[in-house]
C-alpha cells in the first residue's frame, strides 16, 4: 500500500500538471492575446470556478469522509452520488445561465456559457478523482490529469498556429475537459459495477451534503467573487491585471493543495481510529507555516521580476497587489489544515458558518470599495476576509482538539523573521545583492534551527513513512 511520502510524490506530480493547465497555460495565453481578451478569458475561468463548486456541492469532499467508514456498499454509494450530482448540475447550469443572460452579452456571454458547461464536466471529474484519492490510487489521479494536460496543449497549439477566435479557444478547452472526464470514468469503471438507482439514498445524500455543499460554495465565492464584481464595475483590463497576480497566487497555493490532498484522507483515517492527533496537527501547522512564509518572501522579493517574466510590461501595474496577495498565501496555507480538521470531526457546519461570515464581509466591502478604489481595495479586502476565516477556524478547531499548540516559540520566531526579512529586502535592499544574500542565509538558518528543535524533523520523517490510509 502506498505510503504518505509516495502519495505526496504523486500529488506533487499531479499538482505540477494542474499548475501547467491552470496557470502556465493562461500565462502563455496572456502573452499571445490582447489584454482585453485575456480579461474576458479570466472572467470565464473565474465564473467556472464558481460554477464547478455549485455543481459538485461538496460531494468530492464528502466522499473523502464517508468512503473510509463504509465496510461495504461502495458501488451503491458512488452510483447514487452520481445521480444526485446530475440533479445538482442541472440546477447549477440554470442558475449561472440566468446570471449570464441578465448581466452580459456578446463575447462575454458566449465565453461565460461555454465555461459553465466546462464547470459541469469538471464537477464530475473532481468527484471521480476524489474517489481515486480515497482509494489510495494517487498514481491514477495523476494519469487522469495527464490526459487533460495533453489535450490542453493541443488546444493552445491550435490557437497559436491557426487563426482562432476567443470563443473557439474556450470551446477547445471544453473538449479537452470532456476527454479528461471520459478517461477518468474509464479508470474507476470497476467502482461503478452494478450501477443502481435508489431514490431514498439519493435524497439522503442530498440531505446530508448541505453542510459540505454550502461550505465549498461559500468558500469559493468569498475567494473568487471579487473578480466578478471587478468585471461588472471596472472592465476587462482591470480583470486582466487582477488575475495576473491572482494566477501567481494559485501557483503558490499548489504547495498547500498537495499537502491537503494527502492529509485529508490520512487525518480522516487517524481520527476514525480514535487516535490522538493533537501533536500531529500542531506539527503539520508548523510545517505549513514554514511553507507559507517561504512563499511570501519569494513572491514579495521578486514581484517585479516575476511579473516581467510571466507577462508583458503592461502588467507591472499589478505589482501593488503582490503584498496583500502574499499575505493571503500564508493565511490560506495554514487555514487548510484547520478546515480539514473540522471536516473529519463532523464539524462541517462550523466551516459553513465561517465561510458564510467571510463571504458576507467580502461581498459587502467589495461592492462598497471596488467602484471607488479599484483592484487595490479588492486585494486588501481579501486579506481581511482571510484573517476572519483563519480566526474562526482556529476558534472552532480548538474546541475539537484543545491540546494542539499552534503558536509556540517556533511559530512566533518564523513570523518575526518573516517580517524582518521582508522589511530588509523591500525597504533597504534596493537591488543590493549582499542584502538579498544575507537575508536568504538568515531565512535558511531560521528554518534549519526550527526543524532541529522539538524533534520537528524527526516527526516529519516518521509521518512520511506511514501508510496513507488503511
Amino acid at each position: 500500500m502506498a505510503t504518505v511520502s509516495k502519495n505526496i510524490f504523486w500529488s506533487t506530480l499531479t499538482s505540477a500538471l494542474q499548475l501547467y493547465t491552470g496557470s502556465v497555460v493562461f500565462i502563455v495565453l496572456a502573452k499571445l492575446m490582447p489584454v482585453q481578451d485575456f480579461g474576458i478569458l479570466s472572467f470565464g475561468f473565474s465564473l467556472s470556478a464558481l460554477a464547478v463548486i455549485v455543481a459538485d456541492f461538496g460531494f468530492s469532499l464528502m466522499i473523502m469522509k464517508d468512503y473510509p467508514q463504509q465496510a461495504s456498499g461502495h458501488a451503491e454509494y458512488i452510483s447514487n452520488s452520481i445521480w444526485a450530482k446530475m440533479l445538482l448540475a442541472i440546477i447549477g447550469t440554470l442558475f449561472f445561465g440566468t446570471y449570464l443572460v441578465f448581466f452580459y452579452e456578446g463575447v462575454w456571454l458566449k465565453v461565460g456559457a461555454l465555461y459553465v458547461v466546462f464547470a459541469v464536466v469538471f464537477s464530475f471529474i473532481i468527484y471521480l478523482q476524489a474517489l481515486l484519492k480515497v482509494q489510495n490510487r494517487f498514481h491514477k489521479f495523476t494519469e487522469s490529469t495527464v490526459v487533460y494536460a495533453v489535450a490542453v496543449s493541443i488546444a493552445i497549439t491550435l490557437y497559436w498556429q491557426f487563426p482562432t477566435t476567443l470563443v473557439q479557444l474556450v470551446f477547445y478547452l471544453l473538449l479537452a475537459k470532456v476527454a479528461q472526464l471520459l478517461w477518468t470514468g474509464y479508470l474507476i469503471r470497476d467502482s461503478l459495477s452494478g450501477f443502481t438507482y435508489d431514490s431514498k439514498m439519493v435524497y439522503g445524500l442530498l440531505k446530508n451534503s448541505w453542510s459540505f455543499g454550502l461550505h465549498t460554495i461559500l468558500g469559493i465565492f468569498y475567494f473568487m467573487i471579487d473578480t466578478q464584481i471587478i468585471s461588472l464595475y471596472l472592465g476587462a483590463t482591470e480583470v486582466a491585471l487582477y488575475q495576473s497576480v491572482f494566477r501567481v497566487v494559485l501557483i503558490l497555493l499548489i504547495f498547500s493543495d498537495i499537502v491537503s490532498s494527502v492529509l485529508l484522507p490520512y487525518l480522516s483515517f487517524k481520527y476514525f481510529k480514535r487516535e490522538n492527533i493533537s501533536e500531529l496537527v500542531s506539527k503539520i501547522f508548523l510545517y505549513l507555516l514554514i511553507i507559507g512564509c517561504s512563499l511570501f518572501l519569494l513572491f514579495t522579493s521578486f514581484k517585479n521580476q516575476i511579473l516581467e517574466i510571466l507577462y508583458t510590461p503592461e502588467y507591472l501595474e499589478a505589482a501593488v497587489l503582490v503584498l496583500p496577495f502574499s499575505i493571503v498565501v500564508i493565511l490560506r496555507t495554514v487555514s487548510v489544515l484547520l478546515g480539514n480538521l473540522l471536516t473529519i470531526s463532523n464539524r462541517q457546519v462550523y466551516r459553513v458558518i465561517t465561510v458564510c461570515c467571510s463571504l458576507i464581509v467580502s461581498v459587502v466591502l467589495n461592492f462598497i470599495f471596488i467602484p471607488k478604489y479599484g483592484i487595490w481595495a479588492a486585494a486588501w479586502i481579501s486579506v481581511l476576509v482571510h484573517l476572519i476565516l483563519f480566526g474562526m477556524y482556529l476558534m472552532y478547531s480548538k474546541m475539537e482538539v484543545p491540546q494542539m499548540r499552534l503558536f509556540g516559540a517556533s511559530s512566533l520566531i518564523l513570523v518575526f523573521f518573516t517580517v524582518v526579512i521582508y522589511a530588509l529586502i523591500n525597504y533597504l535592499g534596493d537591488g543590493r545583492l549582499w542584502i538579498f544574500t544575507l537575508c536568504t542565509l538568515l531565512w535558511l538558518g531560521v528554518v534549519f534551527y526550527i526543524m532541529n528543535r522539538g524533534n520537528n524533523f524527526g516527526f516529519l520523517q516518521q509521518v512520511l513513512r506511514q501508510k496513507g490510509v488503511g
